[in-house]
């Protein structure tokens, strides 16, 4: 008898109990995914400009419609701005691709317009260049031709890839005065960037 009162009493404490304990919470319904904000995916079909900085070792295309692309750098072998011909300096200032692509021992090579009209201005000021020099880069730009390449000045500057001897060595500064990228970059490069692109190069 008091064995069947102690499963009575323990049935209505456990209805009890049941009775009030919360229901199992449901697991949150999962975020919901959206898709990635638009930006830095647009696509590039053609580079707006070209902005190269020499501290963050970095070549930045501005694409038509607002997507970027960005490549790491080599430098050149020597720091500062370019002001002569053969001291393997990279220039700085803004200057706009001078002609199309072509093939060279760093796969390919895009031309800039170096010296610039800027740069005609300081080596005339500095004795470096003649008149005649200075009225000749002067003429150049103003018709939208590349500028001479034989002055004191130097030429022959322009953004190219690694090529053989060079693949994979991009963390080295090791050009002569042009900005070199990947193979792979230089080629994808090639198909955004038009003759008179502006390319600023900054320190």
């Amino acid at each position: 008898m008091l064995r069947r009162i102690v499963i009575i009493v323990s049935a209505a404490v456990c209805s009890v109990w049941l009775a009030c304990a919360k229901p199992p919470v449901a697991p949150p319904p999962a975020p919901e995914v959206r898709p990635e904000t638009p930006g830095a995916l647009l696509p590039c079909k053609r580079a707006e400009r070209i902005e190269v900085s020499k501290s963050q070792r970095s070549l930045t295309v501005r694409c038509v419609g607002g997507g970027t692309l960005t490549f790491p750098i080599a430098l050149s072998r020597e720091r500062g701005p370019k002001r002569v011909a053969n001291d393997e300096r990279m220039p700085e200032g803004a200057y706009r691709i001078a002609g199309p692509p072509r093939t060279s021992r760093f796969h390919v090579f895009i031309p800039i317009d170096y010296p610039s009209r800027a740069d005609a201005d300081r080596g005339l000021k500095e004795g470096l260049i003649t008149k005649d020099e200075h009225a000749a880069i002067a003429h150049a730009h103003r018709e939208g031709r590349l500028p001479p390449q034989d002055t004191p000045l130097g030429g022959v500057l322009g953004i190219h890839g690694e090529g053989t001897r060079w693949r994979g060595d991009l963390a080295l500064n090791w050009t002569t005065g042009c900005i070199a990228v990947s193979d792979p970059a230089i080629s994808q490069l090639s198909r955004l960037a038009r003759p008179g692109t502006p390319v600023q190069i900054t320190p």
